[in-house]
């Protein structure tokens, strides 16, 4: 899913730059700086290593290459203006080691950051309207099965992204990319979870998605 200069048209890259821009905006303005100022070094681990394991990849060609997201687990662990942010320094870093060119930072940032954190706090906002107290199904739909959708439609939006932009054809990529976009879904997903279950078991205080006062009681109807 790292997309290069070579799969993305110049223009797309010069329109994800500006709508970047208000993103950085918005994050700034309800960046949660109480809660960083306390938490900040747990953030950074965190960023740490997902950095190693956005290393260990997997791919047949440019721009089709298979690691872990964690995109869901940074929106649950920080929210969503830590998880953009957190996405922006993995991609930073990806640049800084020529994976990527700078030209196509602002693309990636959404394709492995905005998407998936907007699909990961729609999908936990549909969890906590339907049953908000009740940590079974937090943690099967609002952690696993969340992470698991994320991925998938993540991956799918960057292989129409490549198609769109002309770099291969459908029947390519549909052939050769998204179909193994089943062996993603698990290994996403149980690692969110392991990683969750450990952080919510020992430190709930670093969740900001969890609240330990409301789901160990479950569902109060």
């Amino acid at each position: 899913m790292n997309l290069t200069l070579t799969l993305v048209p110049p223009i797309w890259a010069l329109i994800a730059d500006f709508l970047l821009l208000p993103v950085l905006f918005l994050i700034y303005y309800t960046f949660p700086r109480h809660w960083f100022a306390k938490n900040y070094n747990i953030f950074m681990a965190v960023c740490v290593a997902l950095m190693v394991l956005w290393f260990m990849k997997a791919g047949i060609r440019e721009g089709m290459e298979y690691h872990f997201l964690g995109a869901t687990l940074l929106t649950l662990m920080f929210g969503w203006q830590l998880a953009i942010l957190g996405v922006i320094i993995e991609v930073i870093v990806l640049v800084i080691t020529d994976v990527i060119q700078w030209q196509v930072l602002a693309v990636n940032v959404f394709l492995m950051g905005v998407i998936p954190v907007i699909i990961t706090s729609i999908i936990l906002s549909l969890v906590e309207r339907i049953e908000n107290n009740h940590f079974i199904i937090y943690f099967f739909v609002g952690v696993f099965a969340n992470a698991a959708i994320t991925v998938a439609v993540t991956v799918y939006i960057a292989s129409l992204f490549m198609v769109a932009g002309g770099a291969y054809t459908y029947e390519y990529i549909t052939y050769e990319y998204t179909p193994y976009i089943f062996l993603m879904i698990y290994p996403e997903a149980f690692l969110t979870g392991l990683v969750m279950v450990i952080m919510i078991v020992n430190f709930p205080q670093w969740v900001r998605s969890f609240d330990d006062n409301k789901y160990p009681f479950g569902s109060k109807k």
